[in-house]
């Protein structure tokens, strides 16, 4: 993977943020492995070269701000790397760990779709301008989806009241009124982890001096396909008037992870011969961002720490090579 040297000094509305701790570091990698988590060698590398990423209270004309980094590839069929810091208790340092960012992906072309190899396989993915598309590079309010805070609908195969209780807690009530809604597929929260899906929201009018600049933002609201989803889109716009604004007319956006690495999930019939357990580059990310279950625990701690801290916590994704 090409190297590059990035400046972390990072733009925020209505004016450019100051430099933290004027660092210039190289976070990309050498190197990723696609069989096994790589958080753990990731951080040690970054470690070895870098003290702080200076991304944490930033002061801002409109308040005090932390970012995580999220740079990846061009091509979204090679994973990138997500950089964060935590700043107090035992897990104190920066972290990095694999991430993708491919949107939708299928081994047939399609007229407009990208293309790009995963182990040997020609694949094609959607462009960022697509629902489900590749991730959009740019600025992002993050939340924990966090079943204290939010009234969480669990979507996919299987969901049921028993297993909504054991992903979600026996003490969540559905019928109780949070501040904000989220519809998150169950796989998003493997049971048993204490890993929680990550909100991610557009940052309108912080995206100067980003990638995120000038990238069209307005509404482009699905129709709903049933009652259930014209209830859901109800009780999202209930919370959210602006839910369906987004870069494109994108919106819905999380880190999040899978259950591939859940020896029950493993153990399913439909999981025989799949490719996703050993190459984590063939993992879908639904548009998204996603993490290994690991990485996303310590990024929940990022986000729940910097926003006990009264910062407003950001994510800031730049493509490493983007096109000329």
């Amino acid at each position: 993977m090409k190297n590059i040297c990035l400046v972390l000094i990072l733009a925020a509305a209505p004016a450019p943020l100051p430099a933290a701790e004027p660092a210039a570091a190289d976070l990309v990698p050498a190197a990723i492995p696609y069989n096994r988590p790589a958080q753990p060698e990731l951080t040690a590398e970054l470690r070895s070269r870098v003290r702080t990423l200076g991304l944490n209270g930033l002061k801002t004309s409109s308040g005090t701000i932390s970012r995580a980094l999220l740079l990846l590839p061009e091509d979204r069929t090679r994973p990138g790397v997500m950089n964060f810091e935590l700043q107090r208790g035992k897990q104190a340092g920066v972290y990095q760990c694999e991430a993708l960012g491919r949107g939708v992906t299928s081994t047939s072309p399609a007229a407009g779709w990208l293309g790009g190899v995963i182990g040997g396989t020609t694949v094609y993915y959607l462009p960022q301008d697509q629902t489900n598309g590749a991730t959009v590079p740019g600025v992002y309010d993050l939340r924990n989806i966090s079943p204290e805070t939010y009234e969480i609908e669990l979507l996919g195969r299987g969901v049921t009241p028993e297993t909504a209780a054991e992903i979600l807690g026996r003490d969540y009530d559905p019928a109780a009124k949070k501040k904000y809604f989220s519809a998150a597929f169950r796989d998003w929260f493997p049971a048993g982890t204490g890993v929680l899906a990550v909100d991610m929201m557009w940052a309108e009018g912080w995206q100067a001096g980003t990638q995120g600049e000038g990238i069209p933002f307005f509404e482009r609201r699905p129709e709903p396909s049933s009652e259930a989803s014209k209830a859901r889109q109800a009780r999202q716009l209930s919370h959210n008037p602006r839910y369906y604004f987004g870069p494109y007319g994108r919106a819905g956006f999380a880190v999040h992870t899978d259950r591939w690495e859940d020896p029950a999930r493993l153990l399913s019939p439909d999981a025989a011969g799949r490719p996703e357990p050993a190459d984590f580059r063939w993992r879908d990310t639904d548009g998204c961002v996603k993490l290994r279950p690991g990485c996303l625990k310590l990024f929940n701690a990022f986000v729940a720490e910097q926003e006990q801290a009264g910062r407003r916590v950001q994510l800031e994704i730049r493509l490493t090579n983007p096109p000329d």
